[in-house]
């Protein structure tokens, strides 16, 4: 699975200005889409977290 570095990295790669108006066009809306994905996996990443901890949570007597 991909990184949320790894996706931005991609991302910038996409924008680097060097390409024909198509091409960039195409790499834009592929460079938007690593971003969402990195995005996404942070979000996951503190959903997971969290969920983690509510079970560690549980788990405690007390």
């Amino acid at each position: 699975m991909l990184k949320p570095e790894e996706c931005r990295k991609l991302a910038e790669r996409a924008n680097d200005g060097r390409s024909a108006s198509r091409l960039a066009n195409v790499l834009v809306s592929v460079s938007n889409t690593y971003l969402a994905l990195a995005s996404q996996l942070e979000l996951l990443a503190s959903v997971e977290s969290q969920e983690s901890a509510r079970i560690a949570s549980r788990d405690v007597p007390g």
